[in-house]
């Protein structure tokens, strides 16, 4: 394997640092038609995985930006393969699980794009890359952070991305993330801290005037958006309006709507009221590009402008009945991160626990097939009966199907979570192979063992699998046989897996 110094490797890391200029260079100016195009060509010509891998992560990312019902989990499963046949590789892998977040999020998977987004960064931080390739991957991490309104998080992620600015010597202008910082302060105008809103979006229009022979034409819109937002409140930047770069009928939809809000700004900055109201009643208006609080709030001044008093209150109430749902969506997404920080360090204990005998499971964390083997025959030699359950998911393919293997593995490792919460200290739960775990009762007989497996299955029911693979459900199917002292632990699966098929096959006529 060439290191990372040997001239091929770095020779190989040029190529692909170049070619990934000319896909941002489209991406960046709302043409991703021709950058999709672009990663299907090389797609279907080059038989290098890291170059296929990043051509597939840009033809994602402009499915994204265009917006529409693509779903890009198939794509995103290619990719994956791809990414592990090429060996470690941070920035792309970083990239490719930011885009997994992205997407997960445009899909309404909250807990699935916050996992992603937690991996994403774990790549980025061990990433050495200091190029304009490393600089956009901390962007785009920063926007998907703000998109999912975790401002404060996207903005430490800009400053990441700025600091690998500095370190390559490269203008900060690369990582300027003005989409970030615009959509952060509007946001705060949506809590009611409008002159917090109106310090933010100056410090926007004094960074991007000064850095504007830098910007991207996605950062020159949002510059234009920060100028025409401040022009509402009576604040006029000197100079002329920075140039958008993109017009409203741009197929990018991460463009059309910001640009149309900017000619609503620019409306009711010039009071004319009637023409912003006009434009808001047009679909390309509408979109969660800069928070889907925000088509209400200038709902609300252009109402007020027009002596529509009451209709601007109800167009204020529609703006805080928006933020409070997220704000409660925030708390929940939190809260899951706890719940599921906790189930990991009780997977590591009881990974800990079992060290001595074999490997855990790579993928959950849980115990596998040579440990099982291990467990039982330590219980024969105390003669120590048990109880053994077969459990197999239901509604795993559809998730794989649906939202592609990320989010399997994902649902994978929920379960074995709950297993791990759901279990007594003394028991075993393991991953037997695929979709099918077991659990491992010590000294338990088999009306003890339905128990705590009912306890198991209420967990998996109840778990919030809508946030995490949205319209598909996810349950499970149980089967139990009693382990002998010194039994035969072969038969005795075989006797379990029998009654979990029954199971299923009572579940399917009921």
């Amino acid at each position: 394997m060439a290191r990372r110094d040997d001239p091929p490797a770095r020779a190989h890391g040029e190529e692909l640092a170049a070619e990934w200029v000319t896909f941002r260079d489209l991406l960046v100016a709302g043409r991703s038609a021709e950058a999709i195009a672009l990663a299907d060509r090389i797609a279907a010509e080059s038989g290098d995985p890291l170059r296929v891998a990043q051509a597939l992560i840009e033809k994602v990312a402009g499915l994204l930006n265009q917006g529409g019902a693509a779903r890009p989990a198939p794509l995103l499963d290619r990719i994956g393969e791809l990414l592990r046949q090429a060996g470690h590789h941070p920035r792309l892998s970083g990239e490719y699980h930011v885009l997994a977040a992205y997407a997960a999020f445009a899909d309404g998977s909250m807990s699935t794009a916050v996992s992603n987004l937690v991996q994403a960064e774990r790549m980025l931080r061990g990433m050495t890359e200091a190029n304009q390739a490393a600089v956009s991957t901390w962007h785009d991490m920063s926007v998907t952070y703000s998109a999912m309104g975790f401002h404060a998080k996207a903005v430490e992620a800009m400053r990441a991305g700025r600091r690998v600015c500095v370190a390559a010597g490269i203008a900060e202008a690369d990582c300027a993330c003005l989409e970030t910082l615009v959509r952060s302060a509007v946001a705060r105008d949506h809590q009611g801290m409008s002159d917090d809103c109106v310090r933010d979006l100056w410090e926007v229009v004094t960074f991007g005037r000064a850095a504007e022979p830098d910007l991207t034409v996605s950062d020159r819109t949002y510059l234009r958006y920060a100028a025409a937002r401040l022009a509402v409140f009576g604040h006029r930047p000197a100079g002329e309006p920075a140039p958008g770069g993109t017009t409203p009928d741009s197929p990018d939809r991460s463009f059309s709507q910001v640009v149309y809000l900017t000619a609503v700004c620019e409306a009711i900055a010039a009071d004319r009221p009637d023409e912003a109201l006009r434009l808001l009643g047009e679909p390309a208006a509408s979109g969660t590009w800069l928070g889907e609080a925000e088509p209400h709030r200038l709902r609300s001044i252009a109402l007020s402008r027009i002596g529509d008093h009451a209709g601007a209150v109800e167009a204020e109430r529609a703006m805080v009945r928006i933020i409070t749902r997220d704000d409660g969506t925030l708390r929940d997404r939190y809260i899951d991160s706890v719940n599921a920080r906790l189930d990991q360090d009780r997977l590591r204990q009881i990974a800990q626990e079992h060290a001595d005998a074999a490997m855990s499971d790579p993928l959950t964390g849980l115990p596998n097939r040579r440990r099982i083997k291990a467990f039982a025959a330590e219980l024969a030699g105390r003669g120590a009966d048990a109880a053994v359950g077969l459990i197999d998911l239901d509604g795993f393919k559809a998730v794989n199907d649906t939202h592609g293997h990320n989010s399997g593995d994902l649902v994978l490792q929920r379960i074995a979570g709950l297993l791990a919460q759901s279990v007594r200290g003394q028991d075993l739960p393991a991953r037997f192979g695929g979709d099918e775990f077991m659990v491992i009762l010590p000294e338990t007989g088999l009306a003890e063992a339905r128990e705590v497996g009912g306890r198991i299955i209420a967990a998996v029911v109840g778990e919030d699998w809508e946030a995490l693979v949205p319209g598909t459900p996810v349950g499970m199917s149980m089967g139990w046989a009693a382990l002998p002292a010194g039994g035969d632990l072969d038969a005795v699966v075989r006797a379990a897996d029998e009654e979990l098929y029954r199971e299923k096959r009572a579940l399917r006529l009921a």
